[in-house]
């Protein structure tokens, strides 16, 4: 019995502790949720879309959660937002938001660092390329790319030089 005690308290404390600090303090922007499995419908269920992913984008060595969020009580609008480790704080950048195109209608997917050359919309000629706009570029990190599915995609990159995600369009 005693044993049985033991193993019962080690089993909770393992539980607790597999637990990260951001799912823990994970708050939700007013009028905003969390997807549920009843929200797998339409091309989340027949791309089996995530709605999240999760890596160490900025590069400190923790854990970072990029997350699709639902409007609340409504068959349209999604918010993608991105908590970041920052020292001991959670540090959050809204990057994408639409009221009138539904979550499902959107996919995320987490890019990993690789040595590819990526060109940007612009460089494949979708509009012609401003000065100071990225043509080119590898992920160093790993990367958020977020997809009106079957149509226009994006690219998040963190910058270690801006301390902010890097929005790079790979379509229209």
């Amino acid at each position: 019995m005693k044993k049985l005690k033991v193993l019962g308290f080690l089993t909770l404390f393992l539980s607790a502790c597999a637990t990260t600090p951001k799912e823990a303090t994970f708050n939700l922007p007013d009028g905003w949720r969390l997807p549920t499995s009843e929200d797998a419908i339409d091309d989340w269920a027949r791309f089996n879309s995530p709605s999240r992913v999760e890596a160490d984008f900025n590069g400190d060595g923790k854990t970072d959660r990029a997350q699709i969020l639902l409007k609340n009580n409504s068959s349209t609008g999604y918010r993608l937002i991105v908590d970041i480790s920052d020292g001991d704080n959670i540090k959050r950048f809204n990057l994408d938001q639409n009221d009138s195109i539904s979550a499902q209608s959107m996919a995320i997917e987490l890019l990993d660092p690789s040595n590819e050359v990526w060109d940007s919309a612009c460089e494949k000629g979708y509009w012609e390329c401003q000065q100071n706009e990225i043509r080119k570029f590898k992920i160093s990190k790993p990367s958020i790319q977020f997809c009106y599915i079957e149509s226009a995609c994006v690219i998040y990159m963190w910058s270690d030089r801006n301390k902010n995600f890097t929005k790079i369009p790979l379509s229209d």
